[in-house]
């Protein structure tokens, strides 16, 4: 699976340097298993020594703890690899564990049927952590959906993302839509996260490098996908 992956060599800090390390050696095993959890963030407020995946320039997957309320609002303790090993727990158990864990989160799931009998699923996270992870376990987040041919998903915010299963050729049309509807869910938000569409495949999001005016640039991988879907 993409997201317990190799990592690239980062250099090492001291944990003096790194303020959740504090925080993270406090916190048993035990309690450590329950309370691990993954967060979709802009990567360019990574600290360096992250346990972290990229899913592309812009934002990565984050391997985290809940700190619990702080100031009236979730902390997320992020794992620096020089932190990992206190647990005596494999770097590959503690990603299964919080990607497992996702599924103890309370969601909130709309859907929309379009006229060509595709639907549009907008989630949101209603509980204590942020929701734009859930599209990482797409099928589940969305009720128990089928994905033979994965599906476009928008992470507008870190709370909220949108997803268009893909079932013909006729599906690739939901781009535009996603588009003007990402933007209404980022008009609100202080901090968006992106305005990029990604395809959910795998367990995985891929940019598929999509422009304003819905043009994409897509990997040989979705474009052969594409060109095996039926057209309706």
């Amino acid at each position: 699976m993409p997201l317990f992956g190799s990592r690239k060599n980062l250099p090492k800090p001291l944990c003096d340097e790194h303020g959740p390390c504090k925080a993270l050696a406090g916190i048993s095993v035990f309690e450590v298993r329950d309370r691990l959890r993954l967060l979709v963030t802009p990567t360019r407020g990574l600290g360096p020594d992250p346990m972290a995946r990229q899913i592309d320039d812009e934002l990565s997957v984050v391997l985290c703890v809940n700190g619990g309320k702080r100031g009236g609002t979730t902390e997320a303790l992020s794992i620096a690899e020089h932190a990992a090993d206190q647990w005596s727990v494999s770097r590959a158990e503690l990603w299964e564990r919080a990607f497992a864990n996702l599924a103890t989160e309370q969601l909130n799931r709309q859907s929309f049927n379009a006229t060509n009998g595709d639907v549009l699923y907008a989630v949101n996270g209603t509980g204590v952590w942020p929701g734009a992870a859930q599209a990482l376990r797409l099928e589940n987040a969305l009720g128990g959906v089928e994905l033979p041919h994965g599906a476009l998903v928008t992470l507008p915010t870190s709370n909220a993302f949108c997803a268009a299963p893909i079932r013909s050729s006729s599906s690739l049309n939901a781009i535009r839509f996603m588009i003007d509807l990402s933007k209404q869910l980022q008009a609100n938000d202080p901090a968006p996260l992106t305005s990029s569409i990604f395809w959910y495949r795998d367990g995985w999001l891929e940019n598929l490098n999509v422009g304003d005016n819905g043009m994409m640039r897509p990997s040989a991988r979705f474009r052969e996908l594409a060109n095996r879907l039926p057209a309706t």
